[in-house]
């Protein structure tokens, strides 16, 4: 595997001499908030809208950046010149820094760390998905849903699916209605009409769903974003997850099946953008 090159507060290093301070927040408290962007031949994909959440996301922890948009995007060009990698993706975290006596008293300023890998291979299609409770699983959710850097919920779902040769867990909150999936944004379609949770419901504001709905809109399918019950599951016509690292993934569950005519339309108008 390469030994790619990292980015630690103003410096690069080899991932495999890379360290962070004991004393972080990110690794102290997961006191942080990330952002994962794809890239395809040397070409980042909406990195103002992956800066935007993440601003957004930083306000809401009541975090500040010394970093502009413009500094960043610089970085990130700069990860894939110095990696020599065509296609991959890039993660980039902020934390609240170095802590001093207390976990709320920072001395320094935010911290910032970017790395690079591959794109992973895409799955056998379709992918098998499993419905799974969230309140049972400790899952951090703020308004509007940022990215934090605190998982652990979310992987432990994602292992719990795992078990049940289930590719990715879709959520289902304690009033019956589906939120998102552990790493991916979920949609269904019926009568060809394009249905997705509602982000008032807590789901992510993912950019390749936001990219997905903008697709559709272009192609003249309607888009519902809406409360959507798990009791209403099997009567969609075809569903699939959404992410930065694997685009569109037509999904089935137990006792369900789809022809995906929609989805395949997705999917190739989506290829057009990357």
């Amino acid at each position: 595997m390469q030994d790619t090159a990292v980015y630690i507060n103003g410096e690069w290093v080899k991932q495999s001499e890379a360290t962070i301070p004991f004393t972080d927040g990110g690794f102290l408290y997961g006191d942080g908030v990330f952002e994962t962007i794809r890239y395809q031949n040397r070409k980042l994909f909406r990195p103002e809208r992956h800066l935007s959440r993440l601003n957004e996301g930083m306000s809401i922890i009541q975090m500040k950046s010394h970093y502009s948009d413009e500094e960043i995007i610089v970085l990130l060009n700069e990860t894939i010149e110095k990696n020599k990698m065509e296609s991959g993706l890039i993660r980039l975290m902020v934390t609240r820094g170095t802590i001093t006596d207390s976990p709320w008293n920072h001395k320094g300023p935010v911290s910032l760390f970017i790395l690079v890998k591959p794109r992973y291979a895409i799955p056998k299609l379709p992918v098998k998905v499993v419905y799974l409770e969230e309140d049972k699983y400790p899952i951090i959710r703020y308004s509007p849903a940022i990215k934090s850097m605190n998982y652990v919920g979310n992987m432990l779902a994602l292992r719990d699916a795992n078990a049940q040769d289930a590719y990715e867990p879709i959520f289902v909150n304690p009033t019956g209605f589906i939120t998102e999936c552990a790493i991916r944004n979920v949609f269904y379609i019926r009568n060809n009409t394009l249905i997705t949770p509602a982000l008032e419901l807590g789901a992510l504001p993912g950019v390749t769903r936001e990219a997905i709905i903008e697709i559709a809109q272009k192609i003249n399918i309607p888009v519902d974003e809406t409360s959507i019950s798990f009791e209403e599951i099997n009567s969609m016509d075809e569903a699939f997850l959404s992410s930065t690292g694997a685009g569109i993934l037509p999904c089935v569950w137990e006792g369900w099946n789809s022809d995906f005519e929609l989805t395949h339309r997705l999917m190739k108008e989506f290829k057009k953008i990357q």
